[in-house]
């Protein structure tokens, strides 16, 4: 199965997508802000902005946010849900955007989808000199295993899960391999901090329907895949309180900037 089926099988769950993945905090967004000397002038883009998720809580911060993604169904989502912001069809590979006219790039649950040394040399070209680029993942609680309902709920995914999704979730730290030989930027920063989220029960199924790993499976093992969640939902040991599912996520925060002799 291609790395590009995966990536492309998020097109298909653009509501589940939408309705299920959560948004990022705004002290993750403050960080990056300050560390890469971000203001309410400054032009940034969201690179494989998907249904808008962070695009959305880009927009109220910055002078001109331009949201770049590939999927026709999530550009069709995005510019459903943020019709002020510019949506651009394009990849992280090929921006749709002139040499040195963004301050910021952002990407989202994204970077380890990437051709990672053409997309920096993109991202590069795009920056001004000086400018930053800020990637962000949210973490799940059932990859780290936080207690027993929650590590059953990755024993059932794990049973799904395929190879390549496994190499294309950013926990390989595959994607980092990438800026190894980047000269053109600064060495990665990282910080952690808290997204804890609470969702309705089918919003939380949602979520985990517009998984790569899942969204590819055959109709008949994603539904079955699915109910099994859904069930697992009604044990005595399912993080709820009341009909919220309680989703202990963290996100990690990373950071570089263009170095002083570097630029588009």
């Amino acid at each position: 199965m291609s790395a590009e089926r995966f990536a492309r099988a998020f097109g298909p769950v653009a509501d589940e997508y939408e309705r299920g993945r959560p948004g990022y905090p705004a002290a993750a967004l403050d960080l990056l802000a300050a560390e890469l000397r971000l203001g309410p002038d400054s032009v940034v883009v969201d690179l494989a902005a998907g249904t808008g998720k962070l695009t959305r809580d880009l927009a109220p911060r910055f002078g001109r946010v331009i949201a770049v993604e590939p999927l026709e169904p999530m550009l069709s989502e995005l510019r459903l849900r943020a019709p002020a912001v510019e949506a651009l069809a394009g990849t992280a590979e090929e921006i749709p955007l002139p040499d040195a006219s963004a301050d910021a790039v952002f990407a989202a649950q994204a970077f380890h989808w990437f051709d990672g040394e053409r997309a920096l040399a993109e991202i590069a070209r795009v920056l001004r000199p000086r400018g930053g680029l800020g990637l962000l993942w949210n973490t799940t609680p059932w990859e780290a295993r936080e207690g027993p309902w929650y590590s059953a709920l990755d024993d059932a995914l794990e049973t799904r899960r395929v190879d390549l999704s496994t190499l294309h979730r950013h926990a390989s730290g595959r994607w980092r391999g990438a800026f190894d030989g980047a000269h053109q930027f600064e060495p990665l920063s990282l910080r952690k901090v808290e997204n804890r989220i609470r969702v309705s029960r089918e919003d939380f199924v949602a979520g985990l329907a517009s998984r790569s790993y899942v969204a590819v499976m055959n109709p008949g093992d994603r539904d079955e895949l699915l109910a099994h969640v859904a069930a697992m939902l009604d044990r005595d040991d399912a993080p709820l309180d009341g009909d919220r599912v309680l989703v202990p996520m963290g996100t990690e925060v990373f950071w570089t900037r263009l170095a002083e002799a570097s630029g588009g």
